[in-house]
């Protein structure tokens, strides 16, 4: 697969911070943007299942409403 290489503006403190970050785990900053990217996808991925099961449940218990989800859960 091919490498792209892009630009990031962000503040110095923040690159510190992330260096900091990089260094303690014998890696480097582009591992370090590459996991967060690979973590971030992983997790929008998880909500959007977990939506649609949550979806397909609601629709199984006959619930047609946020209204009735938050009645159940503060019940």
């Amino acid at each position: 697969m091919p490498i792209k290489t892009f630009n990031i503006a962000m503040d110095d403190d923040l690159l510190k911070k992330i260096d900091s970050a990089a260094k303690s785990e014998l890696s480097s900053r582009s591992e370090y943007f590459r996991r967060l990217a690979l973590n971030d996808l992983d997790k929008r991925l998880r909500w959007q299942e977990l939506t649609k099961a949550g979806k397909k449940a609601g629709i199984n218990m006959g619930i047609d409403s946020e209204d009735q989800v938050y009645k159940i859960i503060n019940s």
